[in-house]
């Protein structure tokens, strides 16, 4: 058995690194426990032996993200900061491509009655939308959680629905709009018209290993349980069966591992934990030889096709910086609910699937392929489907009434990297005070 530490952290994503930067900082002694052999999380990046790279989880850090902003300020990396952007294009319901590079553009490719459904859109779900938190689940508000994305905007025209649901729903939530809430799709919106994205020169993942490497943190010691005395949690045990006790455990690995850690006394919590709804992706990536000359950096195929991987991304675009070469980086992705099956398939066959559909956006690209990897994420991102708000605050509620545990991540709040910086800031204030 370990010594007594004062906290105890499960995950060494961007939620735990923060709450033990934090506790640290507050004088406590932590210890990170993380079960791979790497920090960071869905925080990863994607490396060729030539030095190219791209960002194979987490995309970008908005302009707004105050928090993060503030952390990378503190470990001095503010300086790598280096803007994200491009172009989108478009398959038309002819299948030719059509550009965007902004609101003004897009308004052109909609027409007239899309420029009506974009205006209206624009005047009732951010003009006058309700009010919440960008970064924090807080308040329940049926009229927005209750209903599907393609349900409450079903009196839309079909180009708004191809050209603006469907590719922000793919891009925003890894999912259809069917299976998607619309307060996510609110929440969305207004961060995707009110913000600027950058990355860091070196790969967001790099401020996970900064901080990383000022905080105890034990890789490859996957946690088996959560300990308990008298209804207290009061630490951790291993799955080698070494006990690890602490005044406070923070879980902030996803939501679906942290029910499985808890013990049966968790009751309700412990199943909707363990049942949470993520979505897995399998993002292949395609290493060319060559760059591709598209205006675009982003290519949604919605208005013209259904298909697995209907969205790429050409990295050496988007984050040039990370690819020296300047040979194109491309990034296929699937989303719910189709990518539920993908998964399920080879590394070959989920190749084979993207390099086919993504000859849709770029005629003849297969000779140039390098190297083909796939990177899959078995819970890339919690999926906020109608009514899963009220579920997330209910569970924040009786959260709170648990004595020496506190839940920390993206996944009870936003997918955003902020959400997870705030979340773990607010699990350390309550290790902190002793709760």
């Amino acid at each position: 058995m370990v010594s007594t530490l004062d906290t105890v952290i499960v995950g060494a994503g961007i939620g735990g690194l923060t709450a033990a930067e934090a506790l640290q900082r507050g004088g406590q002694k932590v210890l990170v426990l993380e079960a791979t052999n790497r920090p960071g999380g869905r925080i990863v990046k994607i490396t060729r032996k030539n030095g190219d790279a791209a960002e194979a989880g987490a995309q970008g850090i908005h302009s707004n993200y105050t928090e993060m902003l503030g952390m990378l300020d503190r470990f001095g990396m503010k300086g790598d900061l280096r803007p994200s952007f491009g172009k989108v294009q478009y398959l038309d319901h002819s299948g030719a491509p059509r550009i965007s590079g902004g609101n003004s553009d897009l308004a052109k490719i909609v027409g007239t009655r899309g420029k009506l459904d974009l205006a209206y859109f624009w005047t009732r779900y951010f003009t006058f939308a309700k009010k919440f938190p960008q970064f924090e689940a807080v308040r329940d508000i049926p009229q927005y959680d209750n209903v599907s994305a393609a349900e409450e905007l079903r009196w839309a025209g079909r180009n708004f629905t191809d050209f603006v649901l469907r590719p922000m729903s793919w891009a925003m939530a890894n999912s259809t709009p069917d299976k998607i809430g619309m307060y996510y799709i609110v929440n969305g919106l207004r961060i995707r018209m009110t913000t600027k994205i950058m990355s860091l020169l070196h790969g967001n993942e790099s401020l996970m290993a900064r901080i990383a490497s000022t905080v105890p943190v034990q890789y490859g010691a996957p946690v088996k349980t959560v300990l308990t005395t008298k209804g207290v949690v009061d630490g951790v045990e291993l799955e080698d069966g070494t006990a690890i006790k602490a005044n406070h455990v923070i879980l902030s690995c996803t939501a679906a591992i942290a029910g499985q850690l808890l013990t049966e006394e968790f009751g309700q919590v412990k199943r909707f934990l363990t049942n949470y709804t993520h979505t897995p992706l399998s993002l292949v990536f395609f290493f060319l030889d060559r760059p591709l000359g598209k205006e675009a950096y982003s290519f949604m195929g919605h208005p013209f096709r259904d298909a697995m991987f209907n969205m790429a991304l050409d990295h050496s675009k988007k984050t040039p910086f990370l690819a020296p070469s300047g040979k194109a980086i491309i990034s296929a992705w699937p989303a719910f609910p189709g990518s539920v099956d993908l998964i399920k398939r080879t590394d070959a066959e989920i190749i084979e699937q993207a390099r086919t559909d993504l000859e849709g956006f770029f005629p003849g690209f297969s000779p140039w392929i390098e190297e083909a990897r796939v990177v899959r994420h078995h819970r890339a991102a919690a999926r906020y489907e109608p009514g899963m708000y009220r579920k997330v605050l209910d569970f924040k509620k009786e959260a709170e009434t648990f004595r020496g545990i506190s839940f920390a991540g993206t996944d009870y709040d936003s997918i955003h990297m902020e959400s997870g910086v705030r979340s773990g800031q607010r699990a350390a204030a309550r290790a902190l005070r002793g709760a």
